[in-house]
């Protein structure tokens, strides 16, 4: 089976993998042209994967050593108790995964490629359920973003909508009014929310963002393109 770019290369990684998709692919498939039979069979897919390679495979290799020690007691151990072999009994099924047909795998690769081709899908929802791959995100060399005034308490706020495709998540630097750049926060999730105060309450202020990637705690490559707005009381 060829593998897909955005599916991870060890089982335990795997495993977390089809758990997101699981968790996702509902709210995700609902603003795209997918049915709820599909959706939800694809979702039973990726439990069953999910059980398979994250907890019977690591329960089934815990298992094997003791299969190799009555091997050995049969046929070069001592004494005069009779060998009684060890039975495998597999972990319990969690709620909501039940046995698939083969072929579960293919099936949600399957689609990933139909969720693709969806006039409605968007690299946002790519990279939150997991299907963006590493090809497709050496063409970013910086991360997306959006800044868009809203109404708050007392005051207007900002509110970052950001693309941190394949990478851990963004970090974010802001200054107002032509000042020094200051270090605003890490975020892992889409949107950001600027909530401050203004610098002097009712006179409104320019602010200005950029972003870079983060990574297992550090940031990482280029800055974007520097995105402005003007907040007011």
């Amino acid at each position: 089976m060829k593998r897909q770019k955005y599916y991870p290369s060890r089982n335990s990684d795997q495993a977390e993998w089809l758990v997101n998709y699981a968790n996702k692919l509902a709210l995700i498939a609902a603003i795209l042209s997918i049915s709820q039979t599909d959706t939800g069979a694809s979702v039973d897919d990726a439990r069953w994967c999910a059980y398979v390679l994250g907890v019977w495979i690591p329960a089934m290799r815990a298992f094997s050593p003791s299969t190799t020690d009555a091997m050995d007691e049969v046929l070069t151990g001592t004494g005069d108790t009779v060998v009684t072999l060890p039975t495998f009994t597999a972990p319990s099924l969690p709620n909501g995964a039940a046995p698939r047909k083969p072929g579960a795998l293919t099936r949600i690769f399957a689609m990933v490629a139909k969720i693709k081709l969806d006039p409605a899908y968007t690299e946002m929802m790519g990279t939150d359920l997991g299907i963006v791959g590493s090809a497709e995100a050496s063409t970013h060399p910086v991360p997306k973003f959006t800044a868009e005034v809203l109404q708050g308490m007392g005051s207007q706020v900002v509110k970052l909508v950001f693309f941190k495709y394949t990478h851990g998540g963004v970090w974010i630097e802001c200054r107002r009014n032509g000042g020094a750049w200051e270090f605003l926060g890490i975020d892992t999730e889409s949107p950001y929310m600027d909530e401050r105060a203004l610098l002097a309450p009712g006179t409104p202020e320019l602010r200005e963002y950029r972003m870079r990637f983060w990574d297992k705690g550090t940031p990482n490559g280029d800055w974007t393109a520097v995105e402005k707005v003007t907040v007011s009381p």
